[in-house]
């Protein structure tokens, strides 16, 4: 009996070592799930969930002679249209109301950006768990967790094709490991080809739609410190990790005079977009407070005549710690108002 029972344990033992031996270390089916987003050639139907909001969407993605293209058309909803070539975004949208579905690619394009260098900085904020096996839109799917240190980020779940390495379903997890965010495949094909039809700028009618152009920042930039480029806003204290990794000028909407000034500051992973502008209509009625939808949090002050607002998928301690020590580097107040010289004359 206890030969028997030796040889049991030995056996459970070695079925163990093997099974260690051939499972996929975490950080390499990330690098590999990186490399497949940006590399492989896929056409199929995603599914969308985020705040109580489902989109299905048909996702064509080409990589051809070093260049990445990438269609998205919402099937349901308003009509949406997302158009990505390398590093360029456009969003074709109703012109009533500003519906956006460049929230999937958002979410993946962290994923894109991955390489090992940077993965090995993460490690100091994240920690990556092997999840085992599953499947998605009918293929074999191996799951890696990332996992927040601290309370000043996000966690995700990924789950790549094991066949081709491409990410099939990306999770955002919050702080209770409930749901944000989530982009799955329903189905997925990889055709040897997609024509070049399928990534020209769609003909829209410009009385119904607006088309929005940018450029998809790099999370590993460094950003600029010349005069001409510098923040007219700086931070005396960030979370851990994080930094500012790109800034832009905006004119302020609705042809009102000045600029805003984006600064988007990033671990690595998670962004976060500081927009600051001077206030000279109404400071009282400017946004004030904490507002969050879904993963989407927001905080909004004044800091001497400067609007602040900032805005990120992140939990609310990152954008209040990032909010709270915003001041400006060229403190601006704006002038009295003038006096009324043409008030009536007072009677003699």
């Amino acid at each position: 009996m206890r030969l028997r029972l030796f040889r049991a344990g030995a056996t459970a033992a070695w079925a163990a070592a093997v099974f260690s031996a051939q499972a996929a270390d975490p950080s390499d089916t990330l690098i590999r799930a990186a490399d497949a987003a940006r590399n492989t050639t896929y056409e199929g139907v995603i599914l969308y969930r985020g705040d109580e909001q489902f989109d299905v969407l048909k996702v064509q993605h080409r990589f051809k002679d070093g260049s990445e293209r990438e269609h998205l058309v919402a099937l349901t909803g308003d009509p949406r249209q997302l158009l990505r070539i390398d590093n360029r975004l456009i969003c074709i949208l109703p012109k009533d109301h500003m519906v956006s579905i460049d929230r999937p690619a958002g979410m993946k394009n962290f994923l894109s950006q991955l390489r090992p260098e940077r993965l090995r900085q993460l490690a100091q904020w994240y920690e990556f768990r092997d999840q085992g096996s599953s499947r998605i839109a009918g293929r074999d799917c191996t799951g890696v967790a990332v996992m927040p240190r601290d309370q000043f980020r996000y966690g995700y779940e990924i789950w790549a094709d094991k066949a081709t390495g491409l990410p099939l379903k990306v999770t955002m997890v919050g702080q209770r490991d409930e749901v944000l965010e989530q982009v799955m495949f329903t189905e997925v094909s990889f055709p040897s080809a997609i024509d070049d039809a399928a990534f020209e700028d769609p003909a829209v009618d410009s009385s119904t739609f607006l088309t929005v152009a940018r450029d998809l920042p790099s999370l590993d930039a460094t950003l600029a410190t010349t005069d001409s480029d510098r923040p007219q806003v700086s931070f005396e204290k960030l979370p851990p990790g994080y930094r500012v990794v790109a800034r832009e000028e905006r004119p302020l909407p609705e042809g009102q005079d000045g600029k805003v000034e984006h600064l988007l500051l990033s671990d690595g992973l998670s962004a976060v977009s500081v927009f600051s502008a001077i206030e000279q209509h109404a400071p009282d009625k400017a946004f004030r407070g904490v507002s969050h939808v879904g993963p989407m949090e927001a905080y909004g002050r004044m800091v001497g005549s400067y609007h602040i607002t900032i805005v990120g998928e992140v939990p609310s301690q990152a954008i209040r710690m990032i909010g709270d020590g915003v001041r400006p580097v060229f403190p601006f107040e704006l002038p009295p108002p003038a006096a009324n010289d043409s008030a009536p004359p007072t009677a003699q």
